[in-house]
C-alpha cells in the first residue's frame, strides 16, 4: 500500500493539493461513535457540569493515548450497579418518566460500587495521562494541570455530587452515570457497563474554545505531528525506503478511516510474529519511512477517500474491500474512474445494465474529451485494498494494482463489451429479457452462485469464491492466460448448470415467463459467456457454426417439440422434464451418446409430428417447422460427430448459449404462419 499511496502523494504534489486537514496523529484517534458525556471541570478539579454531547460534536472529538490510558477522554463506569428484578423495574420506571423522583428510594438502591480495583487504576492513568508537544498557555495544558492534581477517588466523588445536584432536572440524562442494570452472576470487583466521557473546561472562554470542539481537535493534532517531526533525528546514515534520511523511531504507522467499518492501518507488522525475528526489523522498521513522510501518505489515502471522490476515484467493493483509481493529472472536473469499473455505489445489482455500463463508458470518454490537452490525465494507477479478518480489523492488504493508460483503460472497456456482445446477432431469447453487461467488478457476482436444478440457489446466502472481485479487474486489464480463463469458464459452467437446465426446461411450458430471479440471472450469465469465449479467441462467427451450439439447438429444438406434442395430445399436461432437457447434462459431457438416448425418446414425438403436420389444424405448420430444423442440423451434425468426441469447459460454453438462444426465426409469429404455409406445399 505504501508504494501505491507514495505515486498517489507526488501525484497530489504536483497539483498542488493541500493536505493539512487529513493528517492525524497515530495516537490520536476517534472517539467511539456510542454515547459521550462530556464532564466540565472547574479550576480545583471538582466536577462544574456533566452534559450529554450531540453526536455530531462526538465525531469530530479525538483522543490521545492506547488501550490502556488516553486523554482527554475515555471510558468510566456508571457509579453504582442494581441487579435485582425490582431495582431493574424501578430503575426502567424513572427513565420512561412513568415514576416520580424520590431521592431517598433512588440513594437506597446505591449501595454497591461499580468501579472495580481495575477500573481505578485505569482511571487515575487516564487523569494524569500527558500529552507531549502542547504550548504551556493552552486549554489542553491548563487540563492536565488539573487532572493531575486528581485522584479516582475525588474524581468519583465529584461526579455523584454533581449528579445528585442535577438528578432531579433531567434523570433521564444523569441516571445511567449514577446506577447500571448489572448482571448478578457477575462479580462484585467487575466492574459493569462502560461510558464514554470526555473532559473540558468551565472556563474555556478565555482559550477561545472548548476541548471538546473541532478547531481544538485539529489544533492538538497539529502540535503532536509538529512535536513528532521536530524531535525525530534529522540526520542518519541509514536511508528510508524513498531515500530520506531515517533514524528508527520506534511508532506505529497512522490510521486512516475509509468508510464507517473499515478503518485501516498504513503498515503493521507485528512485532511477536516469529519470522520477524531473523532480522530484527519489526512494525514500523519492517518499511522505514520518516514521520514526515508517513503523514504525507496517511493524508493522501485520507484525500482520495472522502465522500466526494466516490464513484470518481474508489469504489466500496463490500464492507471489506475498496478499490481505488487516480489519474497522474486532477483537472476541475475529472472522469469517473471508478464508476466506469464497477458502477456507482448506490445502484443496485439489478440496476447495472448494458444501457448503463454504455452510459459510463460514454460519460467517462465525453469528460475525458472535453479536457484541455494540457490539463488532460494521461496515466492511472488502480489498486484495491481488501481487509484482513477478523471483521473491523485494522490490518489491510493490497491484492491488486496496476499502472496504465487513460486510453489504455478506454479500449479495454471497449474490448470487454464487444466481447459481452459475442453472442447470437438479434440474441432474441425466448425469455422476455434485456442483455445486462457485467461490469468488471461485479462479475464474481455471477461466476461465483452455484445453481440447483430447480432454479434454487445450492450455495445459500454465502456464494463460492471461484473467482475475486479483483480478478474480474484482471480480466479487463490484462491480457489473460488460457489457463485462467479455462479455470473460469469451468466454474461458471460448473455453477449455473442447474440454472441454464430449470429456465430452458420452464420456456415451453411458460411462453417464455420465468421467475425475476433466474431471469435476472440469465441476463448476467450469457453475457459473460460470450466474453469468455471471446478472451479465448471465439468469435460468435466460429462457434455458431460449431458442434456444441449446434447440439444446444437440436436439444432446444427437440423441447419445443415435445412441449407441442403434449399441447395436442395431453391437453397441454407437460411432464416435470422435457425430452431434450432430459439428456442435457450428459450432452455437456458426451453428446454422441446423449443424441442416442434423445432419437430413442424423440421417435414417438416425431412419428406424431409427420403424421400431424399433413392435418389442417392451427399448429400443423408448427410441428412442420420443428421437423424442418431437425433435419436442417442433423446433416451439419453428422459430419462433425465422432463416437469419442468429448465436450470441454469452452464447447460447454457455447452449448449453454446454442440452448438459450432463439431458433433462426426471429419473429414467432412471421415463423409459425410460414412453418403453416410450408406445410401445406407438402400437402400438396
Amino acid at each position: 500500500m505504501l508504494n501505491e499511496l507514495h505515486r498517489l502523494s507526488v501525484t497530489l504534489a504536483n497539483n498542488n493539493i493541500d493536505l493539512q486537514e487529513y493528517k492525524w496523529h497515530y495516537e490520536y484517534e476517534e472517539l467511539p461513535s456510542n454515547n459521550c458525556f462530556r464532564i466540565w471541570l472547574a479550576a480545583d478539579g471538582t466536577v462544574a457540569h456533566i452534559e450529554l454531547m450531540d453526536k455530531t460534536l462526538v465525531a469530530a472529538c479525538r483522543k490521545y493515548g492506547n488501550n490502556r490510558q488516553t486523554f482527554p477522554a475515555f471510558n468510566i463506569a456508571a457509579l453504582y450497579r442494581v441487579t435485582s428484578d425490582e431495582d431493574k423495574k424501578y430503575f426502567d420506571l424513572l427513565i420512561n418518566g412513568k415514576a416520580a423522583y424520590d431521592s431517598t428510594k433512588l440513594k437506597a438502591l446505591c449501595i454497591c460500587n461499580n468501579w472495580s480495583a481495575k477500573l481505578r487504576q485505569k482511571i487515575d492513568g487516564c487523569l494524569h495521562k500527558t500529552i507531549p508537544g502542547m504550548p504551556t498557555n493552552s486549554a489542553i495544558s491548563e487540563l492536565m494541570r488539573i487532572t493531575c492534581r486528581l485522584d479516582n477517588a475525588a474524581f468519583r466523588d465529584s461526579i455523584e455530587n454533581c449528579i445528585w445536584n442535577r438528578l432531579r432536572d433531567d434523570i433521564s440524562a444523569y441516571l445511567p452515570l449514577l446506577i447500571h442494570k448489572g448482571n448478578e452472576n457477575k462479580k462484585t470487583e467487575e466492574a459493569d457497563g462502560s461510558l464514554s466521557i470526555i473532559l473540558d473546561l468551565s472556563n474555556w472562554e478565555k482559550y477561545g474554545n472548548p476541548i471538546a470542539s473541532e478547531a481544538v481537535t485539529r489544533q492538538i493534532n497539529k502540535w503532536l505531528i509538529a512535536y513528532d517531526t521536530e524531535t525525530t533525528p534529522l540526520f542518519s546514515d541509514e536511508l528510508d525506503a524513498f531515500g530520506d534520511p531515517y533514524s528508527n523511531v520506534n511508532k506505529k504507522m497512522p490510521l486512516v478511516k475509509l468508510t464507517p467499518m473499515f478503518t485501516v492501518r498504513l503498515r503493521t507488522m507485528f512485532d511477536e510474529q516469529k519470522c520477524q525475528c531473523r532480522y530484527q526489523k519489526a512494525e514500523d522498521a519492517s518499511f522505514p519511512i520518516i514521520m514526515k513522510r508517513r503523514y504525507v501518505l496517511q493524508a493522501s489515502l485520507g484525500w482520495i477517500s472522502q465522500a466526494e471522490n466516490e464513484g470518481v476515484m474508489w469504489r466500496k467493493i463490500d464492507n471489506g474491500a475498496i478499490i481505488f483509481v487516480y489519474p497522474d493529472k486532477l483537472p476541475k472536473v475529472l472522469p469517473k474512474f471508478a464508476a466506469l469499473l464497477g458502477g456507482n455505489e448506490t445502484e443496485t445489482r439489478n440496476a447495472v445494465t448494458e444501457s448503463r455500463f454504455k452510459d459510463a463508458a460514454k460519460s467517462f470518454i465525453e469528460t475525458l474529451d472535453a479536457i484541455e490537452y494540457k490539463e488532460r490525465p494521461e496515466n492511472i494507477l488502480i489498486f484495491a485494498l481488501q481487509q484482513i479478518p477478523p471483521v473491523l480489523s485494522k490490518h489491510a492488504k493490497v491484492v491488486f494494482t496496476r499502472n496504465l493508460t487513460v486510453y489504455g483503460l478506454i479500449d479495454a472497456a471497449k474490448t470487454w463489451q464487444r466481447g459481452c456482445e459475442n453472442l447470437p446477432d438479434k440474441l432474441g431469447l425466448d425469455i422476455d429479457i434485456d442483455i445486462k453487461i457485467p461490469f468488471p467488478l461485479n462479475m464474481p457476482k455471477v461466476v461465483n452462485k452455484v445453481w440447483k436444478r430447480d432454479g434454487t440457489r445450492a450455495d445459500g446466502k454465502s456464494s463460492a469464491k471461484l473467482m475475486r472481485y479483483y480478478q474480474g479487474m484482471e480480466l479487463l486489464i490484462d491480457k489473460p492466460q488460457p489457463s485462467q480463463i479455462m479455470r473460469i469458464v469451468h466454474g461458471v459452467t460448473s455453477n449455473a448448470l442447474g440454472l441454464v437446465m430449470f429456465a430452458a426446461n420452464q420456456l415451453p411450458r411458460t411462453k417464455g415467463k420465468i421467475k425475476p430471479a433466474q431471469k435476472e440471472e440469465i441476463e448476467y450469465l450469457l453475457p459473460l459467456l460470450g466474453l469468455l469465449l471471446f478472451k479465448s479467441g471465439i468469435a460468435k462467427e466460429v462457434y455458431m457454426r460449431e458442434t456444441a451450439y449446434l447440439v444446444g439447438q437440436l436439444l432446444k429444438i427437440s423441447d419445443g417439440l415435445h412441449a407441442l406434442y403434449c399441447e395436442i395430445k395431453r391437453g397441454g399436461d407437460i411432464p416435470p422434464q422435457l425430452a431434450g432437457n432430459s439428456v442435457f447434462a450428459t450432452a455437456s459431457e458426451t453428446p454422441v451418446q446423449a443424441l442416442a438416448l434423445l432419437c430413442v425418446r424423440m421417435n414417438p414425438y416425431i412419428a406424431w409430428a409427420k403424421q400431424y403436420r399433413w392435418q389442417k389444424e392451427e399448429k400443423s405448420g408448427l410441428a412442420n417447422w420443428y421437423l424442418r430444423q431437425c433435419e436442417t442440423l442433423a446433416p451439419k451434425l453428422k459430419e462433425k460427430l465422432t463416437s469419442n468426441i468429448r465436450f470441454g469447459d469452452l464447447e460447454k460454453a457455447q452449448l449453454f448459449i446454442g440452448y438459450l438462444a432463439k431458433l433462426p426465426e426471429s419473429d414467432k409469429s412471421n415463423k409459425e404462419e410460414s412453418s403453416k404455409q410450408e406445410g401445406a406445399e407438402d400437402g400438396q
